[in-house]
């Protein structure tokens, strides 16, 4: 009686599960990586885990390891070579939970992206009116700044409210200086969103509504990041 595959462990399923060439084609059949050989080739080739880690984390001998690697390197380079189409399915996995000793933390899909974790370590910024409630429509000249971080909240006063030009660079710039990782705002202009972006801000579109509903409304994912940068905004608001 043939021994029984020892489950792998797996970190997460593959976001994309088929591809498949461009073009005419006179070769139909699909290549089937298992998602075992999925997750051997991604620790091994993208996060450039040795095959000792990798047979740790994903719980079976290091020779195990090797055999999953140098099939799912073969199957990779026949779709390529002879453009078939390629699916990922099947195998015999189990997915990690994070907890068990061999998980390496720092290096986990599923641990990293754990929602509560994600959201308490980003610090939030949102230009705020002058009831300090409702979202200012104007960026760079919003009276205030409401910075949102572990659950905690402040209110600060923008600094470039006053500023004779350039204001929506010096807003951008003060922002920077408090550590922001995230930016909710309706708008903002071109110049201001590139100080942002040199320091790795992301900028997402507020929807209608007060700063603690959009706050809320990014928390659970329902905003979407701006996209679009005005050259210059003048005027009332």
């Amino acid at each position: 009686m043939p021994r029984p595959t020892k489950c792998r462990k797996v970190c997460s399923l593959p976001g994309t599960t088929e591809f498949r060439p461009l073009g005419p084609t006179t070769r139909t059949e699909a290549v089937t990586l298992t998602v075992d050989e999925y997750e051997a080739i991604r620790l091994i080739d993208k996060e450039d885990f040795s095959q000792e880690e990798c047979s740790r984390y994903m719980d079976v001998a290091r020779t195990t390891v090797q055999q999953i690697y140098t099939a799912a390197r073969k199957k990779l380079a026949l779709a390529l070579v002879e453009g078939r189409p390629l699916l990922i399915q099947g195998g015999s996995y189990c997915l990690c939970d994070s907890k068990d000793e061999h998980c390496l933390h720092s290096r986990c899909h599923r641990h990293c992206a754990q929602p509560a974790k994600e959201v308490f370590s980003m610090k939030i910024a949102l230009p705020l009116d002058e009831n300090k409630i409702d979202i200012c429509p104007a960026f760079a000249r919003a009276p205030y700044f409401l910075l949102a971080v572990d659950g905690k909240e402040e209110i600060l006063a923008n600094p470039a409210t006053q500023a004779a030009g350039g204001a929506g660079v010096k807003a951008a710039q003060f922002l920077v200086d408090q550590d922001i990782t995230i930016l909710l705002t309706p708008r903002c202009g071109q110049n201001a969103a590139e100080v942002l972006q040199a320091a790795d801000i992301a900028i997402y579109h507020t929807q209608k509504g007060t700063a603690q509903e959009n706050l809320q409304a990014y928390q659970e994912g329902k905003l979407e990041k701006l996209t679009h940068f005005h050259a210059g905004f003048h005027g009332g608001r």
